[in-house]
């Protein structure tokens, strides 16, 4: 597993959480637990992830965020129907109460481009749009593709560019395809002599044919853009650039070198574009894995990678404000990659975290779903101080192999490394939709 190295902890203010009554009942019959109280006076409780059940506290939440102009909103794995229903929630809250205009995933820029215009222009449909994602094909993925939809109808102006944005920013995008058909159809447009030789070029490319392909582009922007549109050029351009990137990290992943650091330094150049060029420097809501997004370092393969969140902490400071998530049990989805095992999509169940994790003591809580400001606890307060850890957390990405089960966390501060984190007692997991 990538360890997760802590960073410097984040600014700790005086202030802390007010308890807030909620419909759900504590549950008191769990074993005594010297955090439980201070818990059960300190969460905000969430009533559910489901989007479509309202909430009473998330103005509560929203208070902690504050003036953030970017807000990262984390996973302790991707195949968790809770955690894809509180991001979305979340996200509802803060686009419509709060002037939030983009939402970013942590999926191909290239990939996504047919989700934005399937929900700023209706352009194909939901179905065809999701299916060129190439990853994320859950139903959960296609509940917020017709949210975004139907929330650009709802609010449409005339003569103004609809409110709400979608786009993947991850340059580690696994399907080459729409990438190399969107950078060919583009060079056949506005230069036909060209488009056979960039495309062979783009067939199986080479890390020569990837600096080959982007300095050439590059090299014809005048002509382009008078052939064009700035905004086609510019487009094709950031595809261009994410194509020598993505052939290393692949490459260096494929031989136990160092990956990490390549990506998340390519994506945070991705995401400020992406913000720069195409959201007018509005406020987004970035999702992903608790790794990327958390104000984190990582070993990668013998370095030290500084993740995305790290990277948008330095940058932004207190404009950026992240929260994690994390479990006690439940079943979700990964590839399963036990040895012996073929390499297949399945549910797992975790095994239930012991005393030296965070989950742990969360659950003595007896709070089904609850969230917890860390940005502006006081950790002078010695009843605050356990939060400062070091404990374990869980890191499950894409893979897992339940025999294996401590190798999926780390141990961390998590006040260090997040602002906010919130907790699920038991997780369902995700429901895949074939095409």
């Amino acid at each position: 597993m990538r360890r997760l190295l802590s960073a410097l902890p984040l600014g700790i203010g005086i202030l802390c959480l007010i308890l807030y009554p909620s419909c759900q009942e504590i549950e008191d019959d769990l074993p005594d637990n010297e955090h439980k109280t201070w818990l059960q006076q300190h969460v905000v409780v969430i009533n559910s992830a489901d989007p479509d059940i309202p909430e009473n506290n998330f103005s509560l939440l929203a208070e902690k965020i504050g003036d953030a102009r970017i807000v990262g909103l984390g996973e302790a794995n991707h195949g968790t129907t809770e955690f894809w229903g509180i991001r979305q929630k979340i996200s509802e809250y803060l686009i419509e109460e709060m002037g939030f205009r983009g939402i970013l995933m942590e999926a191909g820029f290239p990939n996504s481009l047919y989700i934005n215009e399937y929900i700023t222009k209706g352009e194909g449909t939901a179905s065809t749009a999701h299916q060129k994602l190439g990853s994320w094909r859950y139903q959960e993925m296609r509940d917020l593709i017709d949210w975004m939809r139907e929330y650009n109808i709802e609010h449409a102006e005339d003569g103004k560019t609809p409110p709400l944005s979608f786009f993947g920013y991850d340059c580690a995008f696994h399907n080459w395809t729409e990438a190399t058909n969107l950078i060919t159809d583009y060079i056949q447009t506005v230069d036909p002599a060209e488009a056979e030789n960039i495309k062979n070029r783009l067939e199986n490319y080479t890390l020569d044919d990837a600096r080959y392909i982007c300095d050439f582009i590059q090299s014809k922007k005048d002509e382009y853009i008078l052939s064009g549109s700035e905004t086609d050029y510019d487009i094709i351009s950031r595809i261009a650039m994410n194509l020598e990137p993505n052939w290393t990290l692949w490459y260096n992943l494929r031989n136990g070198l160092p990956d990490l650091d390549i990506r998340d330094e390519c994506n945070l150049e991705n995401v400020n574009w992406i913000n720069e060029n195409l959201l007018d420097n509005g406020k987004v809501v970035i999702w992903a894995h608790n790794g990327h997004v958390g104000n984190c370092y990582l070993d990668d393969a013998g370095s030290t990678a500084q993740m995305l969140g790290s990277r948008l902490k330095e940058q932004y400071g207190d404009d950026y404000y992240v929260i994690a998530t994390e479990f006690y049990s439940g079943r979700f989805y990964a590839w399963d990659i036990c040895e012996g095992h073929t390499y297949t999509f399945w549910t797992h169940s975790a095994a239930l975290p012991d005393e030296t994790s965070y989950a742990y003591h969360f659950h003595s809580a007896g709070i089904p779903v609850f969230f917890l400001d860390l940005r502006h606890t006081d950790y002078t307060l010695e009843a605050a101080k356990w939060l400062l850890g070091p404990m374990k957390i869980r890191f499950i990405g894409a893979l897992y192999c339940p025999m294996d089960d401590p190798y999926y966390y780390d141990t961390i501060s998590l006040p260090a490394n997040y602002d906010g984190v919130i907790f699920f007692d038991e997780i369902t997991q995700t429901t895949p939709i074939s095409f």
